[in-house]
Order: C-alpha cells, then sequence, then structure tokens
C-alpha cells in the first residue's frame, strides 16, 4: 500500500467524493461545429423579469433547481443594493427548445427580487425588508408598504443577462455554466446538471432522492439540499446500467453521458430503475446499517482497536456497495448478509490493493475496475459457492464467542468492539480443521493479521 498518512488519504477521499481531483475533459469531436457556444446579451427590467415568470415563459424555481437557499437578510440586502444603484452580477438564461428561458445562475437574485414584489418567499412566509444598513427606515416594511418612489425604482432596474441560446451544444453548456457560475451561493455540479439535462430522468432523481431508508444511509442533510443526492444516485445508474467495464474517466462526464443518454427516460424504464434502486437500497440497509459507505481502518501497532470513519461517506464504497446487489436476489442477498458483511470488513483490512482502490485515484478507469472486480469476485464466491459457508465461521459463532468472553486467544487482550474481532481457525482449515464452534477461537483482527504475516514470512523462507 502506498505510505501516505491517515491525513492526505481522508483528504484524497473527501476530494474524490466532490470529484475536484477529476480531470474534466469535454470529450468532443474536432468539428469546430461540434463545440459552439452560441450566446446573447441582453438586458431585462425587474418588471420584464415579473412579466415572464407570469406568463409561463421564465422557469425560476423549477423541480430541477436547487432550494431558494439565500436568508432573508441576505435577500433585503439585495434589494437595498438596487435601491443603492449598486451593480448586481450578470444574470446567465439558457433558451430552452420551446424558447422559454431557465435561470442558469442568478436564481438567488432574481427570487429574492421577485419574491419581494409577490410580497412572500418560496416558502409562504412573508417577505419584510431585514438588516438593512442604509435604508434603515424601511426595515419591516413589505413591498406593498414601500413608498411608490421605491416600489418604481425596484420594478423598473436593469438587470444585465446573457442568454445561451438554444443551439450551443449541451456538453459545452455544462462547461460555460460551471465557469459562469459566478454567485455569492455558487451551483454545484449536480445542480449545473439538473438544470442541463432538465427531463423525465431528472424528475425520477428528484423522487428518488426522498426515499427515507436511502436518507437514513447517507445522513448528510445537505447533500439532500443541494441535489448531492442525486448525483449519488445518478452515479449508481451509471455504473448499474453501463457496467464498470464500460466506464470511463472523469465520473462526471461518464455520469452527464447516462442522463444525457436517457434524458427522456420512458416510463418501462423509469420503472425498473426505481425498483432496482429501492431493491438495492434496501439490501444495503439490511447488511451493512448504518456503516454503509463508510470506511474502517483496523488496529495498528499503537492501538489494536480499529474505528469506523462515519462521518465522511466513502464513495469508492458506496459504488461497489450499491452496484454489487444489483445481479443478486433480496433472498440471494439476505441468506447471506453476514458472510458478505463480514468479507467486506475482512477488504478493507487485509487486502491491500482493496484498501488502495478505495483510497487513492479513485476515479481512475484502472482503479475503479479493481475494486469493482475485487468486490464482485468476492459476491460471487460467496453467493454463488456453498464451500465458502464451509471454511467460514458465521457471525452467530462470532457472536457467541464475543458475548461469552471477549478475550483474544492469542494476545490475551480485551475486544471492545466486535468488529474489532476475528473468528479463527485453532486447527487450520488447511490442515483439516473443521468450521465448528469447539475449532473457533476468537482473536483481534491485528494480532491475526501479524500472526498471518508471520506465518508468509516463514512460508517463504
Amino acid at each position: 500500500m502506498s505510505q501516505k498518512t491517515l491525513e492526505e488519504l481522508q483528504q484524497e477521499e473527501e476530494q474524490d467524493f466532490l470529484d475536484v481531483t477529476d480531470d474534466y475533459e469535454l470529450e468532443l469531436e474536432k468539428n469546430e461545429d461540434e463545440r459552439k457556444i452560441i450566446w446573447q446579451a441582453k438586458d431585462f427590467s425587474i418588471r420584464e423579469f415579473s412579466s415572464m415568470l407570469q406568463d409561463g415563459d421564465l422557469e425560476l424555481q423549477p423541480e430541477y433547481q436547487r432550494n431558494f437557499v439565500a436568508t432573508p437578510k441576505i435577500a433585503s440586502k439585495l434589494i437595498e443594493s438596487v435601491l443603492m444603484e449598486v451593480p448586481i452580477p450578470v444574470i446567465y438564461l439558457a433558451e430552452e427548445k420551446d424558447s422559454t428561458y431557465s435561470v442558469i445562475d442568478g436564481q438567488q437574485r432574481l427570487t429574492s427580487f421577485l419574491s419581494f414584489i409577490n410580497g412572500a418567499f418560496p416558502d409562504g412566509e412573508q417577505f419584510k425588508l431585514t438588516g438593512l444598513k442604509v435604508f434603515k427606515e424601511l426595515n419591516r416594511k413589505t413591498f406593498a408598504e414601500l413608498e411608490k418612489e421605491y416600489q418604481n425604482k425596484i420594478r423598473t432596474t436593469t438587470l444585465h443577462t446573457i442568454v445561451i441560446k438554444k443551439e450551443s451544444n449541451e456538453d459545452v453548456k455544462f462547461e460555460i455554466f460551471e465557469r459562469l457560475n459566478t454567485g455569492s451561493i455558487k451551483l454545484n455540479e449536480d445542480e449545473i446538471r439538473n438544470t442541463v439535462y432538465r427531463g423525465e430522468y431528472v424528475r425520477l432523481l428528484a423522487e428518488l432522492e426522498q426515499n427515507e431508508t436511502y436518507h437514513q444511509l447517507v445522513r448528510k442533510d445537505n447533500f439532500k439540499k443541494r441535489m448531492i443526492y442525486r448525483g449519488m444516485i445518478l452515479r449508481f445508474f451509471a455504473l448499474s446500467e453501463k457496467t464498470y467495464l464500460n466506464y470511463k474517466p472523469s465520473m462526471k462526464q461518464f455520469c452527464n453521458r447516462e442522463l444525457r443518454d436517457n434524458r427522456y427516460l420512458a416510463e418501462e424504464k423509469a420503472k425498473e430503475y426505481r425498483n432496482r434502486f429501492h431493491d438495492c437500497v434496501d439490501m444495503v440497509k439490511v447488511v451493512f446499517g448504518e456503516n454503509a459507505f463508510r470506511r474502517y481502518i483496523p488496529g495498528d501497532n499503537e492501538n489494536e482497536s480499529g474505528k469506523w470513519i462515519a462521518t465522511r461517506i466513502n464513495m469508492a464504497l458506496y459504488d461497489v456497495q450499491m452496484c454489487g446487489f444489483a445481479n443478486y436476489s433480496k433472498n440471494e442477498v439476505m441468506r447471506n448478509a453476514d458472510y458478505i458483511r463480514e468479507a467486506m470488513l475482512d477488504l478493507m483490512i487485509n487486502n491491500n490493493d482493496f484498501i488502495d482502490s478505495i483510497l487513492i485515484q479513485t476515479s481512475d478507469k484502472t482503479v475503479l475496475k479493481t475494486r469493482f472486480k475485487i468486490w464482485f469476485n468476492k459476491l460471487d464466491e460467496i453467493i454463488g459457492n456453498n464451500e465458502y459457508e464451509k471454511r467460514t465461521f458465521s457471525y452467530q459463532t462470532k457472536k457467541e464467542l464475543f458475548e461469552r468472553n471477549p478475550t483474544c486467544a492469542i494476545s490475551g487482550q480485551q475486544i471492545l468492539a466486535i468488529e474489532d474481532a476475528e473468528v479463527d481457525h485453532i486447527i487450520p482449515y488447511s490442515k483439516g480443521g473443521k468450521t465448528e464452534v469447539e475449532n473457533a477461537q476468537l482473536v483481534l483482527r491485528y494480532f491475526n493479521r501479524q500472526k498471518s504475516n508471520k506465518e508468509r514470512l516463514e512460508q517463504s523462507n
């Protein structure tokens, strides 16, 4: 395994989840027509934007956009900026195929302006100005309570706008939107993706992100609020539908292709996707429980006890744990749940190739295929091979030994958590030892690894 500090590995893991380390290169033909971005500079008054919204020509808060996240204080200061004639950052719109417009960047600003004119925020709360420092006398006032002069000033204020025309290439459009995202609360890649590729697929992702079991597994409220759940679910569909064998970096572009190819998802296929997602989420919940998608770090010389990294999602583990069950029935997985859980722990502790594949350059093509191949082979060994149970102690045996006496048979030390324990054959299986409780001993994983390493070293000599 590469020699890196735990802090460095954890930083790499977090960066990989956010795809910060992805080399995002557009995979386009050299033909210039395939790269074109057609745009138009145009100015709209706030009154015009209000009319466009009322006429259905402006998608301000469509289902694919992120929620309104500006606080009343921030929204109020935007209103004050208009009254002070402070320049407002450029608004970016996308012209859709039906000639309507969607807000790409500036949704928070536009929502603030139009919500104030309409008297309420998107959640229905009355919009009263608050926190103003220059126009202090306007605090606690609604738009209807302002003097006519101030109302006209707000309505007639012009907002500089860039319109990305509908003829533009969508792949380039995605890149442009990402680069042009200059708002105070920036769009993340999932919010941009959900804007560029709006359609039935996006609606399915919006539906599935509400799955309560999925939320119990991920446990990241901010991820849900910022549409990262949708990106994670899309990632699952991309890898399970196209399979890991067809993966090409970057992960961002791989997911974009899946969304683009199935943008207008047929109902029958949507049903298939929906069932696949629900089934896999249910199986992950049963097998891995609260430790789903989390890394286990084994003990070392300084501390023989291991620990779960409970606060951080490891997307490499997410990939294999979600996609691994897509090829099996619930009955097959549930029947082998304990063996599967123990096998995953074993790989995170003892298999250096697997450990590297969930920590270092995890979006690399070779690395991704390595972890999938290791895990898929292990699942096939457990589910498709009766010999596995013959040479592997059950979780029930491990639990009985732990409850009876949680002491390591090798070191004599107390075992604090059952995850730190392994069940070892007293007489090795390879030498005829049976897989039964009379031939079982409970040991700390750390000391069992040390014993195994010593035996391999002696054999090599």
